[in-house]
Formats: structure tokens, sequence, C-alpha cells
């Protein structure tokens, strides 16, 4: 029994909107074509089904089987601290202005200094020597993408410490964030304290060594005045030995003073023989008294005379000049000596201002519950790029295709 549909004749439109009928060797091409088409149409269903289950559905049901059965839990240890100088500066006016800028300038460089250290290689021999920390991350219970190799080396190593290890520093506050990943919560705690213990000995090591620096070049002026002031002294006493006179200066200055005495004494002396002989004999015994008396303060003028200048250098003149020479440079020594201890006593003033510190502002923490991995992202972030990859491989294909016809 015939239906209407095939009692119809098979129908053509021109492109003139016309409708022609298909002749009966015409119907026969048609059918072939339209079974052609919808074989086509299913291959390429089938073709696409079994690309996305390949390259999608699987893949991201593997990440799903990962991240939900296999993958190890981490925990995270978080903590804050910030690098501080005890240094007092002033507060208003422009001097405390650009104090301030050099001051948070200095604070700045400390507190990148710190967080290059934690991310060091130093760093991580220090905790591996001390706490195991590359043995932990080789702990075979640990899943396998999670762990690190058995057999890496400390490069190998080094690179993984660079993804559980976090150091990241704030320009507006000045602080420096620490993160440390770990596959138990005690481990990652610990792992952060020593992080924060070896980076305070470091900035106190490096505290330090300014203090150091900022007093050497005043301890080797001390030292410089005080081996010159020890030469000065060393001199002098020499010349007192030599000359016998504790003070050549002094001696003289007394010598001075007890030649103008007698010689006061000798014009008396000889005003008043002058007197005498006016109205005496002139060998009056008062008379050969007054004369004796006149030569014999002469005698002494003479003496006290050639101890300041002897003629044949045995005076206190020839070693005056010495004398002068060696206490000028024992004077000069001495006050070289007392402004070295002066600018000493202030460089090591100033570098107790310069002091700095770690200042801990939040303790490590100990995380209660794992927060690595991500779940749930990590089996959509699977499935997203399992899709892109699948479109741009499809694309490039197409591409390669369309260009081997032409």
């Amino acid at each position: 029994m015939t239906t209407a549909a095939e009692k119809k004749p098979a129908e053509v439109r021109t492109g003139l909107g016309e409708v022609t009928p298909l002749t009966p060797a015409e119907k026969p091409i048609l059918s072939s074509a339209k079974l052609h088409a919808q074989a086509l149409r299913k291959k390429r269903s089938r073709r696409l089904a079994r690309s996305l289950g390949i390259f999608v559905v699987l893949p991201t049901a593997l990440s799903a089987v990962y991240f939900g059965a296999l993958a190890t839990p981490q925990y995270e240890s978080y903590s804050l601290f910030t690098v501080q100088s005890s240094e007092a500066r002033p507060m208003l006016g422009m001097e405390g202005l650009l104090a301030g800028m050099a001051t948070g300038g200095g604070a700045r460089n400390d507190a990148l200094t710190v967080r290059d250290y934690v991310l060091s290689r130093d760093m991580l021999a220090r905790l591996d020597k001390d706490h195991g920390f590359i043995k932990h991350y080789k702990n075979r219970s640990e899943d396998w993408f999670s762990r690190l190799r058995s057999e890496a080396s400390f490069e190998e190593s080094y690179g993984y410490f660079e993804h559980k290890v976090y150091a990241d520093y704030d320009q507006t506050s000045g602080s420096v964030q620490l993160r440390v990943r770990a596959f138990n919560a005690e481990q990652a705690q610990l792992f952060a304290r020593s992080i924060l213990a070896y980076s305070e000995e470091m900035v106190n090591k490096l505290s330090e060594r300014e203090r150091h620096d900022r007093t050497a070049y005043a301890e080797a002026d001390v030292k410089r005045a005080e081996e010159r002031l020890g030469r000065a002294r060393q001199v002098v006493t020499s010349l007192q030995q030599k000359h016998a006179d504790f003070s050549p200066l002094e001696s003289a200055h007394s010598a001075m003073e007890i030649r103008t005495k007698i010689e006061g004494e000798l014009a008396k002396a000889r005003a008043e023989l002058m007197q005498r002989k006016a109205f005496m004999q002139a060998d009056a015994p008062q008379v050969l008294a007054a004369e004796q008396v006149v030569a014999s303060l002469s005698a002494q003028v003479a003496n006290e005379s050639r101890r300041l200048v002897d003629p044949k250098s045995n005076g206190l003149n020839a070693s005056l000049p010495d004398f002068e020479a060696a206490m000028v440079e024992k004077e000069f020594s001495q006050k070289a000596y007392q402004s070295a201890m002066t600018n000493l006593e202030l460089a090591r003033a100033d570098a107790d201002r310069q002091h700095r510190y770690l200042a801990i502002i939040a303790a490590p923490s100990r995380p209660d519950e794992s927060t690595y991995p991500h779940r749930l992202r990590g089996v959509l972030t699977a499935f997203v790029l399992s899709f892109m990859l699948l479109g741009v491989g499809s694309l490039m294909r197409a591409a390669v295709r369309e260009h081997a016809r032409l």
C-alpha cells in the first residue's frame, strides 16, 4: 500500500523559484546523496564524541580521581614580619622628611635582603641540615605528583623548594609575608619558625657588621693616635734620660729667675761698695768685705749664665730645641688622641642608633586543615585545559587538511 508521499512525484526547485519534477532516472542519485550525507554526519558525530571522550572526559575523570582520592593534603603555615630600625630621627620639617625617606629606603632594602635570603639556597641547605627539609618532601607515602623524587639532586630540590616556600614583599606596609607548605601542619609550622629564626640571625649579623664598619675607621684612628702619642712620650723620656733633666723648659725658667734675683742682689752689693769707697779707704775691712760679696754674687751670676748658655754646648740651650720639638709633638699627639676618642664614642653612639632588628608581626600559624591542593579548581582547570587543547588541535588539523587540498 503506497502512501500519499510516495504517490507524489519527486520535485526539485530551480533558482527562479519554479518547481521541476525529477525524472525516474534522477531519483536514485538523490537518494544516494542523502544517504551519503547522513553517513558522513554520523561519522563526524562519532569522531567528535570519541575525541571528547579521549581528550576531555578522560583527563577530567583522571584529574577528578587524583584530586579526589590520591592527592596528598598539604598544610600551609602563614607568618608576617618586617625589618625595623632603632634609629631616632626627627619627625617634623624638611629634615624629618628627608630622614624618613632615607630610613624608609634602608628598611625596604633590608626587608628585600631578608626576603632574598629566605628564598636562597643557603636557607634550603640549613633547613635540610637542621630539620630534614628535603627528606620530608621525599616521603614515599605521599603521592607521586606531590612529592620530590628520591634521587633528586640539590638543584632539583631547590626548584621544588621554590614551590613550597613563598616570601612576598608588600611595598605599602614594608612587611614580608612568609608562607610555608608541608605535608603536615607540625612540619609547616616548624619550617616557618626556623626560617624566621635564621632570618633574625642574618639581620643581627648584618646589623653587627654595619656597626663594626661604622666604628672600624674610628677605632683605627684611635689606634694610630695612641701609637703616635706613645712614640712622642718615648722621645721625651729618652731626652730626659740623656740630659738628666726632667724638664729643661722649667729648669731654664727656674735658672732665669735665680739669675735675675742674684743680679738684683749684685746690683745692691755694688751700690753699697761704691758708697763705702766714697768715704773709706780701699783697704778698709768694710770695703774688702763688700768687694768679696760683689765678687761672690758675680760668680753666681756667671754660673747661672753658663747653666743657661754654655759655649761648650753643655747648657740648657743645647737641650731646649730637642725638648721643645718633643713637647710640641707630645701635645699635638695628646690632642689628636683625645679627638680620636671623642670621634669613636660618637661613632659608637651613631652605630647604636642604626641598629636593625627583625620584628615579627604574626607568628607562624599552625593550620588546622589542609589548604592544598584546591581539588575543585584542579578538576575544572583540567577540564578547561583539555577542552581548549582539543579545540586548538581540531583547528590545526582542519588547517592542515585545507592546506593539503590546495
